[in-house]
């Protein structure tokens, strides 16, 4: 029970960290809204724009839906959290990877 919630927090941090810092999609609709509000720089809305708020966040909002709250789930989202910083720095390793490989694999081709 504890390993399936723990997979599944790390399932969910992995799919946050790569919507708020890795995609670039958080940048985009806070560009849109300055534009939309007519100013230069909005401040920051950390549960939104900040990857570590939003994995906390997210991943307690996860345990309380699926009813498995508990202080073990608090520590795994605290953990999570503070690790999102080096979660994205995998992704973006991973990204780097297989764009390499896809580079290799079309230089054979053509």
């Amino acid at each position: 029970m504890i390993g399936k919630m723990i997979s599944d927090l790390l399932i969910l941090a992995t799919i946050v960290v790569y919507i708020v810092d890795v995609s670039g999609f958080t940048q985009s609709w806070r560009a849109g809204l300055a534009r939309w509000l007519k100013v230069q720089t909005l401040r920051p809305l950390p549960p939104f724009d900040c990857g570590q708020c939003a994995v906390f966040w997210s991943c307690l909002i996860y345990t309380i839906a699926t009813g498995t709250f508990s202080l073990t789930a608090v520590l795994v989202s605290a953990l999570l959290s503070h690790f999102s910083l080096a979660l994205g720095q995998v992704l973006i390793i991973c990204r780097e990877m297989l764009l390499a490989a896809l580079r290799k694999v079309e230089e054979w081709i053509c």
